[in-house]
């Protein structure tokens, strides 16, 4: 399983590089950057952070040590949001 799973109401549009949450429940809206973009496709698609910090690391000029911050910075606010839930075996952690 992902690192994380969008809940049932929460759409994700990555289209062009800026990815886009839209909460159904809520009605909000959000817009994320590109490297946003980049680590929430990460996240949904690898099933450790090991897998997703080398994918990222082809992707983005940063060190492990800052993706996997920035990564478990982007899994905290969209789970606080309640826009995603964390695998309860594999989550993502600083």
């Amino acid at each position: 399983m992902p690192l994380l799973r969008l809940t049932e109401q929460t759409v994700f549009d990555p289209a062009d590089g800026a990815g886009v949450l839209l909460d159904g429940a809520e009605g909000a809206y959000y817009e994320l950057n590109p490297v946003a973009t980049l680590m929430l496709k990460a996240a949904l698609r690898y099933d450790t952070t090991e897998e997703a910090l080398h994918d990222l690391g082809q992707r983005i000029d940063a060190t492990d040590a800052v993706l996997r911050e920035g990564l478990a910075t982007l899994a905290g606010r969209l789970i606080e949001t309640r826009l995603a839930e964390p695998d309860a075996d594999t989550s993502v952690s600083p």
